[in-house]
């Protein structure tokens, strides 16, 4: 076996001037479309090759089974785009066909496709369509059904019935389609093998906004989608911008806007401060 390397002779003497290399790897490679936050079922495109273009260096490392680029690199397949300072498809060096399993993306990433985009500091794609991990800090991830952030890192997983887990950590926070906002140290999103929003989970520090402006805090909540209402669990605090009920346990109703505020029957007792005018 050999290593090939393709490099910008020119980038030394033309300044300012961005000279592309670009290698076609006219092989088979089985880079699915990575999914959105809201999670849409992957759409493979088979029948188009990858092609990488870096404007320093291509690197094709036979033994360890890698492509490797350098400098604003940058990975397209049919209208899928990975981008980062450097790229890495890798594949099983002993297996019969060069099937790339693997890209990772580091140095202020972005991914973009039909569905949405994500950017953070590094990206690992799961070719198979499993999932992808997105790093902070600032990880962020778009699609039509709602947006994701969080500082440390972002990760989908994506379920043999097409059903997918969003699941942010550190400063996670998440808002839907209607404009309803989830934060805490940890949020999960769920979603159908549609794409469509089930539920939301979160823990730590937990701080919802509604759209209509009420506010929540808690150590925990869960967000069914299907009535939306959420059940909050711990130290909660409800406010609408005057009124404020505390307890242990809580619910709110979305749709009507109405809350009500519960025990938590260890022995400590409901409050509130009631403002009609």
């Amino acid at each position: 076996m050999y290593n090939s390397v393709m490099y910008n002779a020119n980038k030394s003497t033309a300044g300012t001037d961005r000279v592309k290399q670009a290698m076609a790897l006219a092989m088979a490679l089985a880079f699915a479309s990575m999914v959105s936050l809201v999670a849409l079922p992957v759409m493979a495109q088979d029948d188009e090759p990858l092609r990488i273009e870096a404007d320093d260096l291509l690197e094709w490392d036979q033994d360890a089974g890698r492509y490797i680029a350098r400098g604003n690199a940058v990975a397209t397949k049919g209208d899928t785009n990975i981008s980062g300072d450097v790229l890495v498809a890798t594949y099983d060096p002993d297996a019969e066909e060069r099937e790339i399993t693997q890209i990772t993306g580091t140095g202020d990433v972005t991914f973009s496709d039909a569905q949405g985009n994500a950017t953070g500091q590094k990206i690992i794609y799961n070719v198979d369509g499993s999932g992808y991990r997105v790093d902070g800090p600032a990880a962020r991830v778009k699609g039509k059904n709602g947006n994701i952030a969080a500082e440390r890192d972002i990760v989908l997983v994506t379920f043999e019935d097409d059903t997918q887990q969003m699941t942010a950590t550190g400063d996670a926070v998440y808002i839907n389609a209607e404009n309803e906002r989830f934060a805490g140290n940890v949020i999960n999103a769920f979603f159908d093998k549609e794409g469509a929003l089930e539920r939301v989970e979160g823990d730590g520090k937990v701080n919802i906004l509604t759209a209509e402006g009420s506010t929540a805090t808690g150590d925990s909540v869960i967000y069914l989608a299907q009535t939306d209402k959420a059940t909050l669990v711990g130290n909660v605090t409800i406010s609408d911008g005057k009124s404020t009920m505390q307890g242990g346990r809580a619910e709110m109703d979305f749709a009507s806007g109405n809350s009500r505020i519960l025990s938590d029957k260890s022995g400590g007792r409901v409050s509130g401060v009631l403002v009609t005018n």
